[in-house]
């Protein structure tokens, strides 16, 4: 038990980390100074401070963030967020989810290569048409054409679930959960829904085409409308979960 709930949160947390490392690297890549990230919310366990970065592990392993300076709008920080032109904004913000879908991928074909013994060649095919699959069935469920029976939207207490059943199958079904978890992440944050990195992406394409920046309050908004959907659907999420585990 304490060992499949230590393989859970590595799992988890791997998957959090390289996507919030990718948005770091590329915003460094840029010149932005990153004051911080982290891996989980709430208070902090460990922090350690490299250059200008406070590296953290939080208590609630639910997600985890960078911190930028400048995320202000009208911030005239010269290595501030937003002092990147739109297209390098909307590239900082696509790298978290193109990078969930090549680690998708990768844990994908490793999987097979080391686990299964696959040549080279012939897995990294297979992995593709495996991440392939998962992605094409994920937008069929999301359009309401999924042929997976009892198909349903996972939360965080079915996903623990999940992950602790296949835990008991050996590391080859972990790791092929894991990396359906990571493609799933990549995928659902290129949805241009407010307060993903897709929804973000859509309102610095919208000021590129502009020609000028909103004003600080429709970005405000714009991430509040996100935050109560987010919150909206955790919820629902959790709620849905723990009510499928009773029956």
């Amino acid at each position: 038990m304490i060992l499949a709930a230590l393989a859970i949160m590595l799992g988890f947390g791997a998957l959090i980390g390289f996507h919030e490392a990718s948005h770091m690297l590329v915003s460094k890549l840029f010149g932005v100074k990153v004051n911080k990230f982290a891996i989980g919310f709430g208070p902090v366990l460990l922090k350690k401070t490299i250059g200008d970065t406070s590296y953290e592990l939080r208590l609630l392993p639910l997600g985890g963030f960078v911190q930028c300076d400048g995320e202000d709008p009208m911030s005239k920080v010269k290595r501030g967020f937003f002092s990147l032109v739109w297209w390098k904004r909307s590239l900082v913000a696509l790298a978290g989810p193109v990078a969930s879908l090549l680690l998708g991928y990768l844990i994908m074909l490793g999987l097979l290569i080391f686990g299964r013994h696959w040549p080279v060649l012939a897995g990294a095919a297979k992995a593709w048409e495996l991440c392939r699959a998962v992605i094409v069935e994920s937008l069929k469920f999301l359009g309401g054409q999924s042929t997976v029976p009892d198909a349903a939207v996972s939360g965080p207490v079915m996903i623990v679930k999940i992950l602790a059943d296949s835990f008991k199958e050996g590391f080859v079904r972990f790791g092929s959960v894991l990396s359906i978890i990571s493609l799933s992440l990549g995928l659902f944050n290129l949805f241009p829904i407010p307060a993903l990195d897709g929804g973000h992406v859509f309102l610095y394409a919208i000021e590129g085409i502009r020609g000028k920046k909103f004003k600080p309050q429709t970005y405000a908004t714009w991430n509040m409308i996100g935050a109560i959907l987010l919150t909206t659907l955790m919820l629902y999420t959790i709620f849905s979960d723990t009510r499928s585990l009773w029956k």
